[in-house]
């Protein structure tokens, strides 16, 4: 966890087998914005000045429930096809945090053992808490385009075993395929029937566009998201936004492991420059300023021909629960638009919808302007109500998620409903 973790500065160090509590043979560095120390989050608890270094780890045991649960993969770095991390749950008094990694093929037979870094969250000061989150975190040390086994925790209390692939580097391959989704605040169980219609589709990573939880600092709702979820987030790369309902917790940037400063980053996936934003911010001077900065400055220095962007609060919606948040299309269309996104997928209104492409405020032939998409039905009550908006060419208050397919030259897109019925089907030239 970087940025509101404020990561440690170690970049640079081999990680394999020189960093302490590594064993096995790698020969990769660790990558220059990845690095292997944990900082406890702040959230809302507490201010930047207060974060503190992650407990090491210990092999010690809690009588509790020492075996780790809710098992998922972090991405703290930019480039996903060399660093990984593995974060979990065990009992406040379980400090072992080891992964032991390798080879799918013949598993565990050559594994790698890392230790990791433990903290506490939850709690009124930083590094205080009721509950435990564990971080190890693979900086530069894996191959793209490689099948990998794992397991966490420590002798005698593992996981069950995990895969999961890297990518190729960024910009060797051009075909790929995405799943979107958002808002499955309180409704579990319609968040699982999600899960489980995108995984018959195996994308290749996940985006979901905020509000995951009602409530961002209730971890009893994050334990029931978590549970739902099943192994999708332990075996497939997943990418969040920040929503309105996840208010800022420590119980967020505790328990994900995104780059960049978390609230916002950006990640390459072969020919993709996948930007992810939060809308939902201390000062709504960072809209215009910082955050605006960051998207001018990925756009422009990018190679990558497909881009693009998620967040919360739609720049664009006819949906007349919330509306189109005007702060963010001031703020961020214009550098969307100059700088070639050709779609970006909000939440926040329950319903789906699908803009005509515009640019600079009106509607433009295709290939020319910038798709915006609001999907937010994986389980929040639905929002019916909508306007005859100049730039609405699908809207539907439907339960539903997205499969995209990248190629060389346009992205094709299948929205279903959870029946599996097709609501809405487009493509996006490159």
């Amino acid at each position: 966890m970087t940025g509101l973790i404020l990561a440690l500065a170690l970049g640079g160090c081999d990680f394999f087998p020189e960093t302490p509590g590594a064993t096995g043979d790698s020969g990769l560095r660790a990558t220059g914005d990845c690095d292997p120390a944990v900082m406890v989050p702040y959230g809302t608890t507490g201010e930047p000045d207060d974060v503190i270094p992650a407990d090491p780890h210990s092999p010690v045991f809690g009588s509790d429930q020492p075996d780790p649960t809710a098992v998922r993969l972090g991405f703290p770095s930019r480039d996903p096809s060399t660093s990984v991390s593995m974060l979990w749950r065990t009992d406040v008094d379980t400090l072992s945090s080891v992964v032991e990694i390798g080879p799918a093929e013949g598993f565990p037979q050559g594994a790698t053992t890392v230790e990791g870094y433990t903290f506490l969250f939850g709690g009124g000061e930083v590094g205080e808490g009721a509950y435990r989150i564990h971080e190890v975190r693979l900086c530069g040390s894996l191959s793209p385009a490689t099948t990998y086994s794992y397991r966490v925790g420590g002798e005698g209390h593992w996981s069950p075993t995990y895969s999961f692939s890297t990518p190729g580097a960024p910009g060797s391959f051009d075909t790929f395929r995405v799943a979107f989704a958002g808002d499955s605040r309180g409704d579990y169980a319609t968040w699982t029937r999600v899960v489980s219609a995108m995984q018959t589709h195996a994308p290749d990573l996940v985006v979901f566009s905020g509000d995951m939880v009602e409530l961002g600092a209730n971890q009893s709702e994050w334990d029931e998201w978590f549970a739902a979820s099943g192994d999708l987030l332990a075996t497939t790369p997943f990418f969040a936004s920040h929503g309105n309902h996840e208010f800022l917790a420590q119980h967020y940037f505790a328990q994900f492991g995104f780059p960049g400063t978390e609230e916002w980053y950006a990640v390459e996936w072969g020919d993709l420059l996948l930007l992810s934003l939060n809308d939902t911010v201390r000062s709504q001077e960072d809209l215009a300023s910082v955050q605006k900065a960051f998207i001018e400055q990925e756009l422009a220095a990018t190679g990558r021909p497909w881009r693009v962007a998620t967040h919360h609060q739609p720049a664009y919606s006819s949906c007349t629960a919330h509306d189109s948040n005007l702060e963010v299309r001031e703020a961020w269309s214009p550098a969307w638009e100059e700088g070639g996104v050709q779609l970006v997928v909000a939440g926040h209104n329950h319903i789906y919808e699908r803009s005509v492409p515009v640019k600079a405020g009106e509607e433009v032939p295709e290939g020319d302007g910038t798709v915006y998409i609001v999907s937010g039905g994986a389980g929040a009550p639905l929002y019916e109500s909508t306007d005859d908006a100049w730039w609405n060419a699908v809207a539907n208050p439907i339960e539903h998620y997205i499969i995209g397919d990248f190629g060389p030259k346009q992205a094709d897109f299948v929205v279903r409903d959870l029946d599996g019925n097709v609501i809405d089907q487009f493509s996006v030239p490159r």
